[in-house]
């Protein structure tokens, strides 16, 4: 039980907390594209992912996300963004990831302009009718 305790406290000791902002502009086929979600995720090789923010393109399809998360090392972000940009069937999105590089952590990941368009390799279909 001490030995429990004790990994316990050594776990918290040495956790820190990283940070990171993402930002851009959500655009398909040369258009802005507002009401998008953004989900700003953690990623845990354990257990489940992390959902560190939420948040949506505004009217021009500008985003800027937050978050925050204790971690033995650095955290491990990634977007997804939803859109229907190329999806042919009615009712559908796309849920697309897009990987942070670890050189931003703690600082500003600005991704400019943010192609849609442009398939990606980890990309899925969902809330599909």
């Amino acid at each position: 039980m001490k030995l429990l305790i004790l990994a316990a406290l050594l776990g918290i000791t040495l956790a820190k907390v990283s940070n990171i902002t993402v930002k851009g502009i959500a655009v398909c086929n040369k258009k802005r594209v507002p009401g998008l979600k953004i989900e700003l995720m953690e990623e845990d090789g354990v257990s489940l992912d992390d959902k560190l923010a939420t948040v949506n393109t505004d009217d021009q399809g500008n985003f800027n996300v937050f978050g925050k998360d204790d971690e033995w090392g650095t955290i491990e972000p990634y977007l997804f963004i939803y859109h229907k940009c190329r999806v042919k069937k009615e009712g559908c999105w796309t849920r697309t990831r897009y990987e942070v590089p670890q050189a931003k952590i703690n600082g500003v990941y600005d991704m400019t302009y943010v192609t849609l368009d442009v398939a990606q390799a980890d990309e899925k279909a969902v809330n599909c009718a």
